[in-house]
C-alpha cells in the first residue's frame, strides 16, 4: 500500500509504502481489474477495500518517505513490459 505519511516533507518524500498482509482484518478483495483487456489471473491486479486496517510502523518499506522512490524503480520495467504487449497485439492485428 502506498500513501502520504508526511505533509511537511519535499513532495517526492511525502509518500511511504507499507506491507499489509492479506490476512489482516479489514481487507476485502472486491474484484479483479483488467489491464489492456487482460485480468492476468491469478496474479493480476485487484480492487481491494481497506476498512480500519492497522499494521505496525515496522511494515514501512525502506523507511518513511521512500515510497515514491520505490514506485519509480518498479514502474520502469513495467512500462517496457506493457509496451512489448502492445507491440505484440499490434503485430497480431496487422497479420489478420
Amino acid at each position: 500500500l502506498m500513501g502520504r505519511t508526511s505533509l511537511d516533507a519535499k513532495p517526492y518524500r511525502q509518500q511511504s509504502q507499507v506491507l499489509v498482509p492479506m490476512d489482516t482484518p479489514g481487507i476485502t478483495l472486491v474484484r479483479p481489474m483488467q489491464t489492456f483487456g487482460d485480468d492476468d489471473c491469478p496474479k493480476g491486479h485487484m480492487e481491494i477495500l481497506f476498512e480500519d486496517v492497522r499494521v505496525p510502523a515496522s511494515n514501512i518499506l525502506w523507511g518513511e518517505g521512500r515510497g515514491f522512490e520505490i514506485a519509480q524503480l518498479r514502474l520502469g520495467p513495467g512500462r517496457i513490459h506493457h509496451c512489448m504487449r502492445m507491440i505484440g497485439q499490434a503485430e497480431r492485428a496487422l497479420s489478420l
